[in-house]
């Protein structure tokens, strides 16, 4: 019963779909992190339920074109979630374009208003993201791809992988949470890390990525080492950006590296397609 409670604590947090309101307590809180990558399988049945329709209605009529496929694919998980690992990302990017001292950059992170560092950064994701989507969809759903059934089925299994990286990142991130040192004593992180079942939480992402991470090369070989490969090193560069500026994790750092590393495997997945 703890765990679902958890669960609904999670959704309630890290998603914008409504959930009943439950007490922020330990016990309820303790296996809140561990449930966080359920909010990335919602992002990818809804991410593939869109790519699923585009091509169900090509089979009918003309379908949705590439472009539109993109935008759909790039809004979608801003919608799920509420942008609230964006504004992290925003925040991170200004305090790290500041370049000032550690202090200096922990109190930026706290300032509600954003900077230009942030405004660029924001923008900057968001062309990559939809470029690189745009393209991706070129070469999955153009017009040079057979209209058969048989045809949508395999472009649906080879964008699995792109599908799996919502919630490859939610994994290493609570993973970074019950393992990674904490910047500050105080804040959503150092709450979410004090009350929640940290070595249960570790261990859990642990299997969980791994079975992904199997699931991935066994069906994809090359690409899947690669998109694996890729994934834990941002979790690398994760944990060197956020000691070196910031003395550990924070909340914001965190939304942060969830935006990076969706973003990483999105570009992986369309270097694999080429």
């Amino acid at each position: 019963m703890s765990f679902i409670k958890s669960v609904i604590i999670a959704f309630g947090m890290f998603s914008a779909i409504p959930v009943p309101r439950i007490d922020w307590n330990g016990k309820n809180m303790r296996y809140m992190m561990a449930a966080f990558p359920l909010v990335g399988v919602v992002i990818a049945i809804l991410c593939g339920g869109w790519f699923i329709l585009g091509q169900i209605l090509s089979c009918v009529h003309k379908g949705f074109s590439p472009l539109f496929m993109a935008l759909g694919f790039t809004l979608i998980p801003v919608f799920v979630t509420g942008g609230i690992h964006l504004d992290g990302f925003m925040d991170t990017c200004d305090a790290l374009g500041s370049h000032a001292s550690r202090e200096k950059k922990l109190e930026i992170l706290k300032d509600s208003h954003s900077g230009a560092f942030a405004v660029l950064g924001c923008v900057i994701y968001f062309l990559c993201y939809f470029v690189l989507s745009l393209e991706i969809f070129n070469i999955l759903c153009g017009q040079e791809n057979p209209r058969r059934f048989v045809n949508h089925f395999a472009q649906l299994m080879a964008f699995l992988p792109v599908l799996s990286i919502f919630v490859i990142s939610r994994l290493l991130s609570a993973f970074a949470v019950a393992t990674f040192p904490i910047a500050k004593d105080s804040g959503l992180v150092h709450t979410f890390a004090t009350k929640s079942a940290k070595r249960f939480t570790a261990i859990w992402s642990y299997f969980w990525f791994l079975v992904i991470s199997g699931g991935l090369i066994y069906l994809f070989n090359f690409e899947g080492i690669a998109f694996v490969a890729t994934s834990l090193s941002m979790l690398c560069f994760y944990y060197v950006v956020a000691v070196r500026n910031f003395g550990g994790i924070t909340g914001d750092t965190a939304g942060w590296f969830v935006q990076i590393c969706e973003l990483a495997g999105l570009a992986v997945f369309f270097i694999g397609l080429r």
